[in-house]
């Protein structure tokens, strides 16, 4: 059935829609397979006053003309070229993690490998992309993302203006380990932001809405 959704819920998600046969029904943000708002056409299967397979229609209905913000995959499934390669959008922990691993297994083979280890300044732009996804599903901004280079240039310039001065290297380095590896269970595991904000709608809704430790 055709429908307008007449009103989106700015936390959960959820929402109202108006059907072709002036019923109204109200949809689950899990229900929706693809960003909705307030004013757009959706195609849904109507039963009992609920809403099912939220989709846009393929005549899109009146809207205030801002674009849609980039979210991963509907199906909630990993997507490696959105995970790594584009910095819009949000990132939920589990795929965060599994970009980790994928990033950190290249860097370590490639630091193997005699003469390639140039390569491994390619990763720089999806080790960012990853971190940048993630701070906006804890509904922060991209640019927290330099914080931990600010952390280790500071390291880098007390090293550098105190050497030969009483310095402790080991004092660095443990402090060092210590701010990168806070740094990365910090938005490893701080859970998404409910419902939908800036980014898009939270990763998770559409397929799970129990929040695990590392969903």
């Amino acid at each position: 059935m055709r429908g307008e959704i007449i009103s989106v819920d700015g936390l959960s998600g959820d929402g109202l829609i108006t059907g072709q046969d002036g019923v109204r029904y109200a949809f689950a943000a899990s229900s929706a397979r693809a960003i909705v708002r307030a004013g757009d056409q959706v195609d849904f299967v109507g039963t009992d006053g609920v809403a099912t397979h939220v989709v846009a229609a393929s005549t899109p209905g009146p809207n205030d003309g801002t674009p849609d913000p980039v979210i991963s995959p509907a199906t909630g499934e990993y997507d490696a070229m959105f995970a790594l390669f584009q910095v819009q959008g949000r990132l939920r922990r589990s795929h965060f993690w599994i970009s980790w691993s994928i990033l950190f297994a290249i860097g370590f083979i490639v630091g193997l490998v005699p003469g390639i280890s140039a390569i491994g300044y390619g990763l720089i732009y999806p080790q960012t992309a990853v971190q940048v996804k993630r701070l906006h599903d804890m509904g922060l901004t991209g640019w927290c993302v330099l914080a931990p280079y600010a952390v280790n240039a500071t390291l880098l310039a007390v090293l550098i203006m105190g050497a030969g001065g009483g310095v402790s290297l080991t004092a660095l380095t443990i402090v060092f380990v210590v701010a990168n590896a806070g740094w990365l269970l910090l938005i490893g595991m701080t859970d998404s932001q409910r419902g939908r904000n800036a980014h898009g709608l939270n990763p998770k809704s559409r397929i799970d809405v129990t929040a695990e430790t590392f969903a």
